[in-house]
Protein backbone atom coordinates (compact mmCIF):
# COMPACT_ATOMS: atom_id res chain seq x y z
CA UNK A 1 0.00 0.00 0.00
CA UNK A 2 1.31 3.63 -0.74
CA UNK A 3 1.06 6.17 1.38
CA UNK A 4 0.61 9.95 0.46
CA UNK A 5 3.42 11.96 1.62
CA UNK A 6 2.33 15.05 3.47
CA UNK A 7 4.25 17.06 0.94
CA UNK A 8 2.31 15.28 -2.37
CA UNK A 9 -0.94 16.90 -0.97
CA UNK A 10 -2.28 20.14 -2.41
CA UNK A 11 -1.95 23.36 -0.76
CA UNK A 12 -4.24 25.74 -0.32
CA UNK A 13 -6.23 28.19 -2.43
CA UNK A 14 -4.21 31.17 -1.88
CA UNK A 15 -1.47 29.32 -3.81
CA UNK A 16 -3.45 28.84 -6.80
CA UNK A 17 -3.20 24.57 -5.74
CA UNK A 18 0.66 24.32 -6.56
CA UNK A 19 1.77 21.74 -4.11
CA UNK A 20 4.64 22.56 -1.52
CA UNK A 21 6.61 20.47 -3.13
CA UNK A 22 6.48 22.52 -6.48
CA UNK A 23 6.69 25.64 -4.28
CA UNK A 24 10.15 24.07 -3.03
CA UNK A 25 11.30 23.34 -6.76
CA UNK A 26 10.65 26.37 -7.56
CA UNK A 27 12.73 28.18 -4.74
CA UNK A 28 15.58 26.00 -5.53
CA UNK A 29 15.02 26.43 -9.76
CA UNK A 30 14.59 30.47 -9.14
CA UNK A 31 18.10 30.58 -7.27
CA UNK A 32 19.83 28.28 -9.77
CA UNK A 33 18.71 30.45 -12.63
CA UNK A 34 19.86 33.43 -10.80
CA UNK A 35 23.30 32.06 -10.72
CA UNK A 36 23.12 31.46 -14.54
CA UNK A 37 22.08 34.71 -14.68
CA UNK A 38 25.62 35.79 -12.93
CA UNK A 39 27.42 33.59 -15.05
CA UNK A 40 25.95 34.85 -17.87
CA UNK A 41 26.15 38.38 -17.42
CA UNK A 42 29.71 38.50 -16.54
CA UNK A 43 31.36 36.49 -18.88
CA UNK A 44 34.04 36.10 -19.82
CA UNK A 45 35.73 37.16 -16.30
CA UNK A 46 38.76 39.03 -17.43
CA UNK A 47 39.83 42.56 -17.56
CA UNK A 48 38.22 43.81 -13.98
CA UNK A 49 38.89 47.49 -14.06
CA UNK A 50 37.49 50.58 -12.29
CA UNK A 51 34.20 52.55 -14.00
CA UNK A 52 35.55 55.32 -15.67
CA UNK A 53 32.51 56.99 -14.46
CA UNK A 54 30.19 56.66 -11.17
CA UNK A 55 28.53 52.82 -11.53
CA UNK A 56 24.71 54.02 -11.63
CA UNK A 57 25.93 56.67 -14.19
CA UNK A 58 24.32 54.89 -16.97
CA UNK A 59 20.83 54.96 -15.43
CA UNK A 60 20.39 58.34 -16.32
CA UNK A 61 22.86 58.28 -19.83
CA UNK A 62 20.66 58.64 -22.91
CA UNK A 63 19.94 55.29 -24.98
CA UNK A 64 21.75 53.55 -27.27
CA UNK A 65 21.73 54.74 -30.65
CA UNK A 66 20.93 51.63 -32.36
CA UNK A 67 18.34 49.42 -30.42
CA UNK A 68 17.03 46.26 -32.87
CA UNK A 69 14.32 44.67 -32.09
CA UNK A 70 16.21 41.54 -31.58
CA UNK A 71 18.09 42.97 -28.83
CA UNK A 72 14.65 44.06 -26.83
CA UNK A 73 13.72 40.42 -27.87
CA UNK A 74 16.78 38.40 -26.37
CA UNK A 75 16.87 40.80 -23.12
CA UNK A 76 13.34 39.99 -22.43
CA UNK A 77 13.60 36.55 -22.61
CA UNK A 78 16.38 35.98 -20.58
CA UNK A 79 14.58 36.93 -17.67
CA UNK A 80 10.81 35.36 -18.57
CA UNK A 81 12.37 31.98 -16.55
CA UNK A 82 13.20 34.36 -13.38
CA UNK A 83 9.55 35.91 -13.16
CA UNK A 84 7.92 32.84 -14.19
CA UNK A 85 9.61 30.75 -11.23
CA UNK A 86 9.93 33.27 -8.22
CA UNK A 87 6.52 34.33 -8.73
CA UNK A 88 5.82 30.89 -7.88
CA UNK A 89 7.48 30.77 -5.12
CA UNK A 90 6.14 33.75 -3.46
CA UNK A 91 3.05 33.59 -4.69
CA UNK A 92 2.56 30.84 -2.43
CA UNK A 93 2.98 32.80 0.79
CA UNK A 94 1.78 35.87 -0.21
CA UNK A 95 -0.80 35.28 -2.95
CA UNK A 96 -0.65 35.90 -6.88
CA UNK A 97 -1.19 39.41 -7.20
CA UNK A 98 1.74 40.13 -4.77
CA UNK A 99 3.79 37.33 -5.67
CA UNK A 100 4.15 38.63 -9.36
CA UNK A 101 4.88 42.06 -7.87
CA UNK A 102 7.54 40.79 -5.98
CA UNK A 103 8.85 38.57 -8.56
CA UNK A 104 9.50 41.89 -11.00
CA UNK A 105 10.76 43.82 -7.95
CA UNK A 106 13.43 41.33 -7.47
CA UNK A 107 14.44 40.88 -10.98
CA UNK A 108 14.83 44.60 -11.81
CA UNK A 109 16.98 44.81 -8.52
CA UNK A 110 18.69 41.34 -9.88
CA UNK A 111 18.91 42.78 -13.35
CA UNK A 112 20.76 46.55 -12.00
CA UNK A 113 23.33 44.65 -10.05
CA UNK A 114 24.27 42.70 -12.88
CA UNK A 115 24.15 46.09 -15.01
CA UNK A 116 26.28 47.82 -12.65
CA UNK A 117 28.99 45.07 -12.19
CA UNK A 118 29.54 45.02 -15.86
CA UNK A 119 30.65 48.80 -15.36
CA UNK A 120 33.27 46.57 -14.21
CA UNK A 121 34.51 44.49 -17.18
CA UNK A 122 35.60 46.42 -20.44
CA UNK A 123 34.17 43.59 -22.51
CA UNK A 124 30.90 44.14 -21.29
CA UNK A 125 28.31 47.03 -21.43
CA UNK A 126 25.68 48.56 -19.29
CA UNK A 127 22.57 49.87 -20.55
CA UNK A 128 19.37 51.25 -18.89
CA UNK A 129 17.41 49.62 -22.06
CA UNK A 130 18.61 46.03 -20.92
CA UNK A 131 17.36 46.47 -17.51
CA UNK A 132 14.08 47.80 -18.95
CA UNK A 133 13.52 44.68 -20.93
CA UNK A 134 14.88 42.48 -18.34
CA UNK A 135 12.06 43.96 -15.91
CA UNK A 136 9.72 43.75 -18.64
CA UNK A 137 10.60 40.31 -19.20
CA UNK A 138 10.30 39.43 -15.67
CA UNK A 139 6.93 40.71 -15.39
CA UNK A 140 5.62 38.99 -18.10
CA UNK A 141 6.93 35.50 -16.75
CA UNK A 142 5.43 36.68 -13.46
CA UNK A 143 1.74 37.23 -14.58
CA UNK A 144 1.92 33.88 -16.54
CA UNK A 145 2.98 31.95 -13.18
CA UNK A 146 -0.72 31.68 -11.76
CA UNK A 147 -2.16 30.46 -15.40
CA UNK A 148 -0.14 27.65 -15.02
CA UNK A 149 -1.47 27.07 -11.45
CA UNK A 150 -3.49 23.43 -11.08
CA UNK A 151 -6.46 25.64 -9.85
CA UNK A 152 -6.94 27.50 -13.10
CA UNK A 153 -8.00 25.85 -16.80
CA UNK A 154 -4.78 25.85 -18.56
CA UNK A 155 -2.74 24.50 -15.82
CA UNK A 156 -5.38 22.37 -14.70
CA UNK A 157 -4.91 20.60 -18.02
CA UNK A 158 -1.48 20.41 -18.04
CA UNK A 159 -1.30 19.21 -14.27
CA UNK A 160 -4.05 16.17 -15.19
CA UNK A 161 -1.75 15.62 -18.55
CA UNK A 162 1.24 15.18 -16.08
CA UNK A 163 -0.01 13.08 -13.65
CA UNK A 164 -1.52 10.43 -16.53
CA UNK A 165 1.91 10.07 -17.62
CA UNK A 166 4.46 10.81 -14.97
CA UNK A 167 5.50 9.74 -10.83
CA UNK A 168 4.07 11.93 -8.54
CA UNK A 169 6.45 13.58 -6.04
CA UNK A 170 9.56 16.20 -6.14
CA UNK A 171 11.39 13.56 -7.52
CA UNK A 172 9.76 13.18 -10.48
CA UNK A 173 9.29 16.89 -10.56
CA UNK A 174 13.14 17.39 -10.27
CA UNK A 175 13.41 14.86 -13.06
CA UNK A 176 10.69 16.52 -15.59
CA UNK A 177 12.80 20.22 -15.41
CA UNK A 178 16.11 18.38 -15.74
CA UNK A 179 15.19 16.81 -18.98
CA UNK A 180 13.08 20.39 -19.74
CA UNK A 181 16.60 22.01 -19.42
CA UNK A 182 18.52 19.93 -21.60
CA UNK A 183 15.67 20.60 -24.34
CA UNK A 184 16.79 24.15 -23.66
CA UNK A 185 20.52 23.76 -23.43
CA UNK A 186 20.05 22.69 -27.56
CA UNK A 187 19.36 26.31 -28.79
CA UNK A 188 23.24 27.56 -28.31
CA UNK A 189 24.14 27.53 -32.51
CA UNK A 190 27.52 25.87 -31.39
CA UNK A 191 26.83 23.30 -29.33
CA UNK A 192 26.66 19.64 -30.55
CA UNK A 193 23.29 18.49 -31.26
CA UNK A 194 22.19 16.49 -28.10
CA UNK A 195 25.26 17.03 -26.55
CA UNK A 196 26.11 18.83 -23.24
CA UNK A 197 29.08 19.34 -20.81
CA UNK A 198 31.76 20.43 -23.19
CA UNK A 199 33.76 22.65 -21.12
CA UNK A 200 37.11 22.95 -23.31
CA UNK A 201 36.49 26.42 -24.28
CA UNK A 202 35.19 27.71 -21.05
CA UNK A 203 38.39 26.84 -19.22
CA UNK A 204 41.18 26.98 -22.24
CA UNK A 205 41.25 23.39 -21.98
CA UNK A 206 43.84 21.80 -24.82
CA UNK A 207 42.34 19.33 -27.48
CA UNK A 208 43.07 15.97 -27.02
CA UNK A 209 43.15 14.33 -30.40
CA UNK A 210 43.58 16.42 -33.72
CA UNK A 211 40.60 16.64 -36.04
CA UNK A 212 40.38 13.92 -38.93
CA UNK A 213 37.10 13.12 -40.54
CA UNK A 214 37.40 9.77 -39.15
CA UNK A 215 37.34 11.31 -35.65
CA UNK A 216 34.57 13.53 -36.07
CA UNK A 217 32.41 10.85 -37.09
CA UNK A 218 32.97 8.61 -34.48
CA UNK A 219 32.95 11.11 -31.74
CA UNK A 220 29.60 12.77 -32.92
CA UNK A 221 27.91 9.08 -32.95
CA UNK A 222 28.60 8.37 -29.93
CA UNK A 223 27.62 11.55 -28.22
CA UNK A 224 24.43 11.56 -30.05
CA UNK A 225 23.72 7.66 -29.04
CA UNK A 226 24.92 8.24 -25.21
CA UNK A 227 22.95 11.86 -24.45
CA UNK A 228 19.65 10.06 -26.43
CA UNK A 229 20.00 6.36 -24.74
CA UNK A 230 20.81 8.92 -21.08
CA UNK A 231 18.09 10.91 -21.52
CA UNK A 232 15.54 8.90 -22.94
CA UNK A 233 16.06 6.29 -19.96
CA UNK A 234 15.95 9.11 -17.34
CA UNK A 235 12.40 9.83 -19.02
CA UNK A 236 11.65 6.17 -18.68
CA UNK A 237 12.39 6.03 -14.83
CA UNK A 238 10.09 8.93 -15.00
CA UNK A 239 6.84 7.49 -16.17
CA UNK A 240 4.11 5.11 -14.38
CA UNK A 241 4.01 1.47 -15.44
CA UNK A 242 1.10 1.39 -17.64
CA UNK A 243 2.26 4.58 -19.87
CA UNK A 244 4.21 3.95 -23.26
CA UNK A 245 7.69 5.76 -23.10
CA UNK A 246 9.09 5.05 -26.79
CA UNK A 247 6.31 7.93 -28.07
CA UNK A 248 7.29 10.32 -25.74
CA UNK A 249 10.98 10.17 -25.73
CA UNK A 250 10.51 10.00 -29.76
CA UNK A 251 8.19 13.41 -28.99
CA UNK A 252 11.14 14.98 -27.15
CA UNK A 253 13.84 14.04 -29.61
CA UNK A 254 11.75 15.92 -32.73
CA UNK A 255 11.34 18.65 -30.35
CA UNK A 256 14.96 18.45 -30.24
CA UNK A 257 15.63 18.65 -34.06
CA UNK A 258 13.05 21.36 -34.47
CA UNK A 259 15.03 23.75 -31.97
CA UNK A 260 18.01 22.99 -34.15
CA UNK A 261 16.00 24.23 -37.08
CA UNK A 262 15.20 27.33 -35.29
CA UNK A 263 18.20 28.09 -34.04
CA UNK A 264 20.17 27.76 -37.48
CA UNK A 265 17.47 30.25 -38.85
CA UNK A 266 17.17 32.51 -35.81
CA UNK A 267 21.06 32.51 -36.12
CA UNK A 268 21.27 33.95 -40.02
CA UNK A 269 22.07 30.35 -41.17
CA UNK A 270 18.93 29.96 -43.46
CA UNK A 271 20.80 28.95 -46.06
CA UNK A 272 21.76 26.14 -44.78
CA UNK A 273 19.06 24.88 -41.57
CA UNK A 274 20.07 21.55 -41.74
CA UNK A 275 24.43 21.86 -41.29
CA UNK A 276 24.52 20.46 -38.51
CA UNK A 277 22.79 17.37 -39.54
CA UNK A 278 25.74 15.29 -40.16
CA UNK A 279 26.74 11.92 -40.58
CA UNK A 280 27.66 11.07 -37.34
CA UNK A 281 24.63 13.09 -35.93
CA UNK A 282 21.89 10.90 -38.43
CA UNK A 283 23.97 7.60 -37.15
CA UNK A 284 23.95 8.95 -33.66
CA UNK A 285 20.28 9.05 -33.65
CA UNK A 286 19.73 5.50 -35.58
CA UNK A 287 22.10 3.61 -33.26
CA UNK A 288 20.57 5.47 -29.96
CA UNK A 289 17.13 4.86 -30.93
CA UNK A 290 17.57 1.06 -31.95
CA UNK A 291 19.53 0.85 -28.24
CA UNK A 292 16.37 2.38 -26.46
CA UNK A 293 13.70 0.26 -27.80
CA UNK A 294 15.72 -2.03 -25.72
CA UNK A 295 16.68 -0.37 -23.15
CA UNK A 296 13.41 0.56 -22.32
CA UNK A 297 12.50 -2.59 -21.26
CA UNK A 298 15.12 -2.73 -18.16
CA UNK A 299 14.17 -2.37 -14.59
CA UNK A 300 13.66 1.07 -13.48
CA UNK A 301 16.59 0.74 -11.02
CA UNK A 302 18.78 -0.10 -14.07
CA UNK A 303 17.51 2.71 -16.50
CA UNK A 304 18.28 4.72 -13.43
CA UNK A 305 22.08 3.77 -13.47
CA UNK A 306 22.67 3.10 -17.12
CA UNK A 307 21.01 6.67 -17.51
CA UNK A 308 23.65 8.34 -15.42
CA UNK A 309 26.31 6.05 -17.36
CA UNK A 310 25.38 7.22 -20.22
CA UNK A 311 25.44 11.02 -19.71
CA UNK A 312 28.72 10.83 -17.89
CA UNK A 313 30.36 8.92 -21.04
CA UNK A 314 28.81 11.21 -23.57
CA UNK A 315 30.38 14.20 -21.44
CA UNK A 316 33.51 12.93 -21.22
CA UNK A 317 33.76 11.82 -24.90
CA UNK A 318 32.79 15.59 -26.19
CA UNK A 319 35.63 16.97 -24.27
CA UNK A 320 37.81 14.45 -25.83
CA UNK A 321 36.77 14.77 -29.20
CA UNK A 322 38.56 16.75 -31.83
CA UNK A 323 37.72 20.50 -32.80
CA UNK A 324 36.07 20.30 -35.63
CA UNK A 325 37.96 23.26 -38.15
CA UNK A 326 34.92 23.03 -40.50
CA UNK A 327 32.57 24.22 -37.54
CA UNK A 328 30.71 27.73 -38.63
CA UNK A 329 30.12 30.43 -35.91
CA UNK A 330 27.42 32.79 -36.29
CA UNK A 331 28.48 35.86 -37.50
CA UNK A 332 25.85 37.40 -34.86
CA UNK A 333 28.73 35.71 -32.39
CA UNK A 334 31.64 37.17 -33.73
CA UNK A 335 30.24 40.86 -33.74
CA UNK A 336 32.31 43.78 -32.51
CA UNK A 337 30.88 45.58 -29.57
CA UNK A 338 28.53 44.31 -27.10
CA UNK A 339 25.92 41.65 -28.59
CA UNK A 340 23.02 40.61 -26.04
CA UNK A 341 22.69 37.32 -28.66
CA UNK A 342 26.31 36.91 -27.05
CA UNK A 343 24.75 37.53 -23.72
CA UNK A 344 21.92 35.06 -24.33
CA UNK A 345 23.86 31.92 -26.17
CA UNK A 346 25.97 32.33 -22.72
CA UNK A 347 23.32 31.68 -20.32
CA UNK A 348 22.57 28.58 -22.89
CA UNK A 349 25.96 27.57 -22.76
CA UNK A 350 26.12 27.91 -18.90
CA UNK A 351 22.88 25.19 -18.79
CA UNK A 352 24.67 23.20 -21.13
CA UNK A 353 27.97 22.86 -19.23
CA UNK A 354 26.49 22.32 -15.92
CA UNK A 355 23.38 20.39 -17.63
CA UNK A 356 25.65 17.19 -16.79
CA UNK A 357 26.40 17.59 -13.00
CA UNK A 358 22.55 18.56 -12.59
CA UNK A 359 21.28 15.39 -14.19
CA UNK A 360 24.07 12.82 -12.70
CA UNK A 361 23.30 14.41 -9.33
CA UNK A 362 19.28 13.73 -9.88
CA UNK A 363 19.96 10.21 -10.61
CA UNK A 364 22.15 9.47 -7.85
CA UNK A 365 20.08 10.97 -5.56
CA UNK A 366 17.12 8.99 -6.68
CA UNK A 367 18.95 5.89 -7.06
CA UNK A 368 19.84 6.34 -3.13
CA UNK A 369 16.41 6.85 -2.05
CA UNK A 370 15.55 3.63 -3.99
CA UNK A 371 18.73 1.55 -2.65
CA UNK A 372 17.54 3.11 1.19
CA UNK A 373 13.76 2.44 1.04
CA UNK A 374 14.77 -1.27 -0.57
CA UNK A 375 16.81 -1.76 2.89
CA UNK A 376 14.16 -0.56 4.68
CA UNK A 377 11.59 -2.34 3.13
CA UNK A 378 13.34 -5.50 1.01
CA UNK A 379 9.35 -7.14 0.81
Amino acid sequence: MSHASPQDEPAGPRSGGFSPHSVRLAWILAVAYLLVIAYASLLPFRGWRAPPQEVLHFLFAAWPRYITLQDVAVNVAAYLPFGFLFSIACGARIGPALGAIAATLAAALVSLAMEATQMFLPARFASNVDLLANTVGALLGAMAAPLFAPARILGGKLHAARHHLFRDGMQAEAGLVIVGLWLITQLHPTVQPFGTGSIRTTFDLPAYFAYAPSHALVSETVVVLLSLTGVGLMVCALMRGAARPLPVIAALAGAVLFVKIFTAIAYSLASAPLAWLTPGVALGLLVGSALLCGAAQLPRFAQLAVAAGCIAAATTVINLAPDNPYHNVPSLLLAKGTSHFLSFSGIVRALSELWPLLAISHLVWVLGARAAGAARDPI
